[in-house]
């Protein structure tokens, strides 16, 4: 077995004492010889740990298939003592659906008494998957999530081309030295296949702790952040908020209701600017069958209120013409999270909501900070995000 350790050249900028004390953070990724566990090899685990004050790249590398139990010993090994100072955070990608499933084969296949208790595991893969339209990705594969941090790799293979490059090493490697084929442009062959190997881990794994920023989208969308400004002004609902965590890069939004930015120097600032509607809008009643709709009054009344108007002016109200006319300021939204309801015409988006009822104070919109009371403004905040999922 071949261990290959080296510090990372950029430090990362996530505060990982969000997470747990850094000695006790490991980043790693497997390599294998195909997908299933059954009938495939690990052949090199990496990881990433924080060890004497720096972020340390270490490799375990089979030299061959017979140096997978060593690597699988050294990887627990390494857990193990870690594991003494307190629970161990395993942080992966895809490692949920892949690595930590194939290990598990492994350890049963060989009979070793290793196992991931005392660990938890933070599976990225996951974290991004529910962002990926909010985010702008095209698919959430690890090159693609290492672009949106601003990361250019240098290795050009993927993990199934890699496969083959490793078959390659093992044959190279395993030349007799009386072969024809035992030569200085083979020897050179093989070392250059064995720098592809670990160059395509040691970028999956190194890149892992520079992408933790990703984190930042589960802290938006669960309301990590400081409303510092709810104010109207000009036919315009102007929402401002600071970020408790930043984003990898920022976000434009802009439809005919509203404009929703993350700027790409600033990633804590958040700012909402929401299209006032000025107007009339219908507020539908849900029982329906409980009310009379007056044709001339074009709006309905309740029956016990409606037996006592003339029959020939009444009739019995539908699910459309169930409304009462109401005139304000109303901004959309795409949830209920109003007291009321309006809309245009029956079930016709966007939803409204009247501003009347949160509005703070007496004076002048432009005289104040905050127009519309925070837990309102938080509240439209988190509708605004979600429906950009």
């Amino acid at each position: 077995m071949l261990i290959n350790e080296r510090p990372l050249e950029a430090e990362p900028t996530f505060d990982f004492n969000r997470l747990a004390p850094k000695e006790r953070i490991i980043f790693f990724d497997i390599e294998t010889t195909g997908l299933s566990a059954a009938h495939s090899n690990i052949y090199l685990i990496g990881v990433v740990i924080y060890e004497e004050g720096r972020w340390l790249l270490r490799q375990f590398f089979s030299e061959g298939l017979y140096d997978e139990v060593k690597l699988l010993t050294g990887f627990f090994e390494l857990l193990n003592e870690r594991r003494k100072s307190g629970r161990i955070f395993l942080i992966s990608f895809n490692g949920d659906g892949f690595d930590i499933p194939f290990i598990q084969r492994c350890l049963t296949q060989y009979g070793l008494g290793y196992d991931f208790r005392g660990t938890f595991s933070i599976d990225l893969f996951k974290h991004i998957k529910r962002y990926k339209k909010f985010a702008g990705l095209e698919n959430c594969k690890l090159k693609t999530v290492e672009r949106l941090c601003g990361i250019c790799r240098e290795d050009k293979f993927n993990g199934g081309e890699l496969i083959y490059v490793y078959e390659e090493y093992l044959r190279l490697s395993q030349l007799d030295e009386q072969s024809c084929e035992y030569n200085d442009n083979n020897l050179n062959l093989r070392d250059a296949l064995l720098k592809s190997l670990l160059l395509h881990n040691a970028e999956d794994i190194l890149d892992m702790p520079l992408i933790v920023d990703i984190l930042g989208y589960d802290s938006l969308f669960d309301g990590g952040f400081e409303i510092t400004e709810s104010r109207t002004e000009n036919g315009v609902w102007n929402i401002s908020a600071v970020l408790d965590m930043p984003l990898p890069k920022g976000v434009y939004y802009e439809d005919e209701y509203r404009t929703v930015s993350i700027s790409e120097e600033e990633r804590l600032s958040l700012n909402i600017a929401v299209n006032i509607y000025s107007g009339e809008l219908k507020n539908f009643y849900k029982d329906y069958k409980e009310y009379y709709y007056l044709p001339e009054e074009d709006m309905a009344i309740h029956k016990s209120l409606g037996e006592f108007v003339d029959k020939k002016a009444r009739k019995q109200a539908t699910a459309k013409t169930c409304y009462q006319r109401v005139s304000g300021e109303f901004v959309p939204c795409t949830e209920e999270i109003f007291t009321d309801s309006f809309y245009r015409e029956y079930k016709q988006k966007p939803i409204y909501g009247s501003l009347n009822a949160y509005r703070i104070g007496n004076y002048e919109a432009s005289e104040k900070v905050f127009d519309i009371d925070r837990e309102m403004t938080k509240k439209y905040i988190m509708a605004v995000l979600n429906s950009l999922l």
